[in-house]
């Protein structure tokens, strides 16, 4: 099997390729749900569980040992689905279309304390939320 070469955060151990159709069906379900219409390039996974799923359009998701999401992302700064936006709190979401309307969402972490939304306009701009949607801190990325 090919050893995966890109790493899972805060991962001190090995990762290793594995088929689609070995992933979790919890895995398979997201991704067919929220990115249906395209399919996986890659997938790895750690020896403690964690899954990264790399997707031909240039998607990143990454989930945790339970199979929940805990990172979705897209280099080239392509808008989320609709359907990956509303997982975030409703209050995250409001504030988002009446602050950055019209602008990409593009990444989005689930932390202990809440989630990173990073948004890409005319500059990048990296939000912070806590658990219940309300906005903790903005910051700009040069």
């Amino acid at each position: 099997m090919f050893i995966c070469t890109t790493g899972f955060v805060h991962a001190d151990n090995h990762e290793k390729e594995v088929k689609t159709k070995d992933l979790p069906h919890g895995i398979q379900q997201f991704i067919n749900s929220h990115f249906s219409g395209t399919s996986i390039t890659r997938a790895c996974t750690s020896e403690r569980g964690k899954h990264k799923i790399q997707l031909t359009n240039g998607y990143e998701v990454e989930f945790d040992h339970n199979g929940k999401w805990d990172e979705i992302d897209n280099e080239l700064h392509a808008a989320l689905p609709s359907s990956v936006i509303s997982l975030l709190p409703i209050t995250a979401v409001n504030y988002m279309a009446q602050n950055y309307p019209n602008q990409a969402i593009y990444s989005i972490d689930r932390e202990d304390n809440g989630y990173e939304v990073k948004i890409h306009g005319t500059q990048i701009h990296e939000l912070f939320f806590d658990r219940n949607g309300n906005l903790l801190r903005h910051e700009m990325e040069d």
